[in-house]
């Protein structure tokens, strides 16, 4: 490794930089907790959060992985009956794939792999093998996630997927200040109220509801989505790939004092724009692969 840029840590994370611009990967889950451009921090992590390995909880912040399933897992098939919430690929350890990692002046790549082992066994019983891409590219970040069913498999293989980023908002800025489009016309369902498939009929949509919490699956949504602030001229731009919807999420003040590994108003300092691929279930028959991601920038 020490001709490449990679820096493994003790604490169960792999490093690089390109130019100013520097990436941080905790092998638990995969999850990208540091993203720094332009000198700034664009993650929000929770100084609850434990990345190492020996940890079993998902990380709290960064961009987690969902897959096999977003949210609870369904109750109606016993494929899923001992699956948690978000499934197993945001709390296992992945492999560093250094041999198909790489680095040149415009972009430094770095792969990361997952194929079952006996903990994921002991809670789902398909095989399936997944390869996250990790791009760090001079003027953005693009995250790539490819899901195969192995050639010699006797079943499809069903899933959802989702990247769960989390957002870091610039100092001075809350949650109720954050503006995201374009959304307007896409039906949606609103776990706060419970409503299903809602039509959206703002043009832009703020990141407030009840008791300052939203959590929304919008849709069909465009591929190139907005985060912007109420009278601020900085923009975060959301690129997905073959990741149909998108999760608007912020739990507000209030439920936020209830999560556990959350520091002290920390849901102030982010929202989660979530690109996702929630319903229907996509199938892969034994040797097909499906790939989806979404690229951030700045302006």
């Amino acid at each position: 490794m020490d001709d490449l840029p990679f820096q493994r840590s003790a604490d169960d994370t792999v490093s690089f930089t390109l130019g100013a611009s520097s990436v941080t990967v905790a092998l638990k889950g995969a999850t990208v907790i540091s993203y720094i451009h332009d000198a700034q921090e664009r993650l929000f992590v929770s100084s609850k959060a434990d990345v190492s390995t020996r940890d079993p909880n998902a990380i709290r912040g960064g961009v987690p992985v969902c897959w096999p399933v977003f949210g609870p897992p369904p109750t109606d098939n016993s494929l899923y009956a001992k699956l948690k919430q978000h499934g197993f690929a945001r709390t296992s350890v992945w492999t560093f794939d250094q041999d198909r990692s790489t680095e040149s002046n415009q972009e430094v790549k770095a792969v990361f792999t997952l194929q079952p082992n006996d903990a994921i066994r002991s809670v789902w019983t398909l095989p399936f093998a997944l390869t996250y891409t990790v791009h760090l590219l001079p003027y953005s970040l693009r995250l790539s996630l490819q899901v195969e069913n192995p050639a010699d498999a006797v079943a499809s293989l069903p899933f959802q997927a989702l990247l769960h980023a989390y957002f870091r908002l610039p100092e001075g800025v809350l949650p109720p200040q954050v503006l995201v489009s374009p959304l307007h016309n896409l039906a949606y369902n609103d776990k706060v109220t419970g409503e299903q498939k809602v039509n959206e009929g703002r043009k832009v949509v703020d990141v407030d509801g009840p008791k300052g919490e939203v959590d929304r699956v919008y849709f069909r949504a465009p591929d190139e989505l907005t985060i912007a602030y109420k009278g601020r001229t900085e923009m975060v731009k959301v690129k997905k790939t073959n990741l149909p919807d998108a999760v608007l999420w912020n739990p507000g003040p209030e439920k936020g004092k209830t999560i556990k590994d959350m520091h002290e108003n920390g849901v102030d300092s982010y929202i989660c724009l979530e690109p996702g691929l929630t319903e229907p279930f996509q199938y892969l028959e034994a040797g097909q692969s499906w790939e989806g991601g979404m690229e951030i920038s700045f302006a």
